[in-house]
């Protein structure tokens, strides 16, 4: 399967490679303009030379590049600490880290077959000046938005009075995206982008809202009026703000603090530790978004990552867990890298050689440490953002998508509340709608039917939910329930977990007898598929089922989720959603607890409010999309987990708010599409040429080989196409040529759609793919079908092969020795014949009739 799909991408390079102005649009807009266009001068060229080396040879591996645009902000000696990181160190260091990654589906269990080669770029203050208004705006924008923390207690920061705040990381975007703006537009639609950016947003998105349940009509490709200007690029914020200038509690001469170089500093003998400490400030904090989260790095609602050294450190993670959890010690620290280098300083000798080259040392290692723990922070996060893994391979794209939204209730809501589109059932189907719309492709139209039904009334899935419930105990590092933290009641206690299995319920809700659940389960896989290719089935006109179920629970056990320990569990059929409504039975908040902790503290969620989960249920089934920080890992073979990208803007996880579909997901939900569609068009293809080799090899073994046209590595069809011949077989010349002539219009199919996928045209795209590239390999595989079934008719009568030149000889001689064997054997057999007639004609009496004369014996003569 690997090969199959890999024929794809090595295709999709060819107009990568050939179309310059394409990717030369793709270019920083000053200063590292010509960088850029040297860097795409030289992934063209490598990415020629395996294109070709892979449509030569199937054992070769297959490339994608992709660019992912690093952004140093405060690293020059104007941020934190005064320190400065050389842009060139950390691109080297990059490069070394990852230079290619192949994302794996989770079904499968195997490699896409498509593996993305990383071009990282670093931007700093050196090449874009710009770099340092942004520190300054950035700045401004955390004291503003600094709020105090009404923590009482930080397990990471036991020790020492400190202050905690919080930073709502959604109000600093519009800065960002400021910036990225002025680094990418050129100069012709700066003003296009500025009126697109600074244009009121309209109150509802077009296509949205309406009656509960009345099932309005959700366009797909839609993105809300953004400027189509910079989405294409994926960047990395990467932020060293002086908290110094920050402090919300500091003089007014702290804005214009300017940090010394400690490294110039103790080159000098000058071991100032009063100055160290002063950097800190006495506070500490982190940012959240939407009011969740406590984290160092979050995920914006665009296409950017920020990660920011100078805030946390953070604790969080579960409380039983195999890896993956947050620790101080996962983002790397410049004060405790200085204070390391401050130590090892401070215990040298004050011999001056000595005393040098331990300046040296410490500097050289630690920079060399910090720098290389960052670059395995970023790598990390490029292949949690920007080339995730895809949970399914198997993504149908109907022309419309049905969601009956199914709310099954154990228990009878209170008639004081009011069921509105904006809460319905703690669902706000307008969110839900609009997440549709950014997941759904062009062309592509969904609608939102909401329906209520009392779990009792269904006594199948009642049945199911009870036969999916498990319960166990598990030891864990915690504090009794009920009870804060102390600093003594800390230790080792039982924790009694009750949980839905999650592959268990659906499959019980797929195979149940209830009429709900199977009628709309198993409408999904008839509808508008009726006398259509099986490739042209995976886009049609008809409608696709998706039901989403959500389990509004209130007499269920306490806490009782998922197997995950999560609310949502999806498959290529249904969404199921548990909604926790345990506190309304006493007239306080469902607040469950998750099972996280977050610096010491629980992480509780609001169980009645589902729609983040249904939402992150939908791109799941729809588009494949997989929660950023849980990727499969081929040495343990299973998912694994890592938190630190689970804050921000993304609907998965405990540890975010946001109800909506980031341009990242949206990126990943078009690009999975594609890929999927086109990857089963061409193990489709791979497999009737692979049937074509096959019934050359069984009738027409021996005539090619002598022509050298037997090759295992190429297919028969290319191999006899691009050779010259004097050998006939069933397939004509004409069909051959007809067969190799469809084979060049999929190329170049593909050759369009890599660089609308390069450049994120997905408009484009999904219009290639499906208008013509799946209606074409369908044509070919049909066909292909066809002449098959004409030659193995032909070949009935008789089987062609030739032999060597000892095998004729031998084959002869043998003939030969046969032949004279049979024609001495017949000589023998007349010989022996002729004998005994000769013996029998002498032994012959006849009757003599009493006529003694005729014979000296009486009674016979003879002749």
């Amino acid at each position: 399967m690997k090969d199959l799909i890999r024929c794809l991408s090595i295709i999709l390079l060819l107009n990568i490679l050939n179309t310059s102005t394409a990717i030369d649009d793709r270019v920083l807009k000053r200063s590292n303009a010509k960088k850029w266009r040297t860097v795409a001068e030289v992934s063209r060229t490598k990415a020629r030379s395996a294109a070709r080396q892979y449509l030569e040879d199937f054992s070769s591996e297959l490339v994608v590049p992709i660019e992912v645009d690093i952004i140093l902000v405060g690293f020059s000696g104007d941020g934190g600490y005064g320190y400065k990181l050389d842009s060139g160190t950390l691109l080297n260091l990059l490069s070394t880290h990852l230079q290619w990654n192949c994302p794996f589906s989770w079904e499968t269990e195997e490699e896409m077959g498509v593996c993305m080669h990383v071009n990282f770029q670093v931007v700093s203050n050196d090449d874009e000046p710009m770099v340092a208004t942004l520190l300054h705006k950035l700045e401004s924008q955390l004291k503003v938005n600094i709020k105090q923390s009404h923590a009482a207690y930080d397990e990471t920061l036991a020790s020492g009075q400190r202050k905690f705040y919080t930073v709502e990381a959604s109000q600093l975007e519009p800065v960002f995206n400021e910036f990225l703006e002025h680094l990418y537009q050129s100069d012709d639609d700066q003003g296009t982008a500025a009126a697109a950016a600074g244009a009121a947003v309209p109150p509802q998105e077009p296509g949205l809202g309406g009656v509960t349940g009345t099932g309005s009509v959700v366009t797909g490709g839609y993105r809300g009026g953004m400027a189509d200007v910079w989405h294409k690029h994926n960047a990395i914020f990467v932020l060293n703000p002086s908290k110094v200038r920050v402090n919300p509690d500091g003089p007014p001469e702290a804005a214009s603090h300017q940090p010394p170089d400690f490294i110039q500093l103790w080159k000098h003998g000058s071991y100032d530790q009063a100055k160290l400490s002063d950097e800190e400030a006495g506070y500490v904090y982190r940012y959240q978004y939407n009011g969740a989260g406590e984290a160092s790095i979050w995920h914006s609602s665009r296409n950017y990552l920020v990660v920011d050294l100078s805030a946390g450190p953070s604790t969080y993670g579960p409380l039983v867990s195999q890896g993956g959890a947050v620790t101080p010690q996962a983002l790397p620290s410049i004060r405790d890298t200085y204070q390391e280098l401050l130590t090892q300083l401070q215990n040298t000798e004050h011999q001056q050689t000595v005393q040098e080259f331990a300046q040296e040392t410490a500097q050289h290692g630690i920079i060399t440490l910090l720098a290389g723990r960052l670059a395995a922070v970023l790598t990390a996060g490029v292949k949690a953002t920007f080339i995730p893994d895809m949970s399914t391979q198997h993504i149908e794209q109907a022309k419309t998508v049905l969601v009956p939204l199914v709310v099954l209730s154990d228990h009878t809501p209170s008639e004081t509340i009011q069921m509105t589109q904006e809460n319905y059932w703690g669902i706000n189907v307008t969110h839900v709608e609009a997440a549709l719309a950014h997941l759904l492709a062009e062309g592509q139209e969904a609608i939102v039917i909401t329906a209520h039904h009392e779990l009792h009334k269904h006594k199948q899935l009642a049945a199911a939910l009870h036969k999916a419930t498990r319960s166990h105990s598990e030891a864990v590092v915690d504090i009794p329930d009920g009870k804060d933290y102390s600093g003594h009641d800390m230790g080792i206690h039982t924790n009694v977990q009750t949980f839905v299995d999650a592959e268990v319920l659906l499959e019980e809700f797929e195979i149940s007898a209830d009429m709900l659940t199977h009628g709309l389960v198993t409408v999904a896989h008839v509808m508008g598929k009726e006398n259509e290719h099986h490739i042209a089935q995976l886009r049609h006109e008809g409608t696709r089922v998706l039901p989403v179920f959500v389990l509004a629970l209130e007499n269920h056990p306490e806490d009782c989720v998922l197997s995950n320990r999560q609310l949502m569990a999806a498959d290529d059929d249904s969404v199921i959603v548990l909604q926790l409504r345990h506190g309304s039975k006493w007239g306080g908040p469902d607040d469950f607890f998750t099972g996280h902790m977050a610096n010491g503290r629980r992480v509780v969620v609001d169980g009645s409010q589902s729609t983040r989960h249904v939402i992150a249920g939908l791109a799941q089934s729809l588009a494949g999309i997989v929660p950023p920080y849980q990727h499969f890992e081929s040495r343990l073979d299973r998912v694994e987990n890592d938190w630190r990208w689970a804050a921000g803007a993304t609907p998965f996880g405990p540890y975010s708010n946001y109800e909506g579909v980031s341009e990242i997901m949206q990126n990943a939900a078009r690009r999975n599409q594609l890929l999927a569609h086109v990857g089963a068009a061409l193990r489709q293809l791979q497999h009737q040429l692979d049937a074509v080799d096959a019934f050359v090899d069984h009738h027409f073994r021996g005539p090619w080989e002598p022509a050298g046209l037997k090759d295992a590595k190429r297919h028969w069809l290319d191999t006899v196409a691009s050779t010259r011949h004097g050998y006939n077989t069933t397939l004509s010349p004409d069909v051959v040529f007809r067969l190799e002539s469809s084979l060049a219009n999929i190329s170049n199919l593909l050759e369009d759609l890599a660089m609308d996928m390069f450049t994120h045209d997905f408009k484009k795209a999904d219009g290639t793919v499906g208008q013509q590239l799946l209606p074409a390999v369908a044509s070919l595989c049909t066909e292909l079908d066809q002449q098959l079934d004409a030659a193995e008719e032909v070949m009935q009568c008789c089987r062609l092969g030739t032999v060597s030149l000892v095998s004729q000889a031998f084959m002869l001689i043998v003939a030969c020795a046969g032949a004279a064997a049979v024609f001495f054997m017949l000589v023998g057999v007349a010989l022996c014949a002729r004998y005994a007639k000769r013996k029998a004609v002498k032994n012959i009496s006849l009757p003599t009739f009493g006529l003694p004369m005729y014979s000296g014996k009486s009674g016979t003569w003879s002749l």
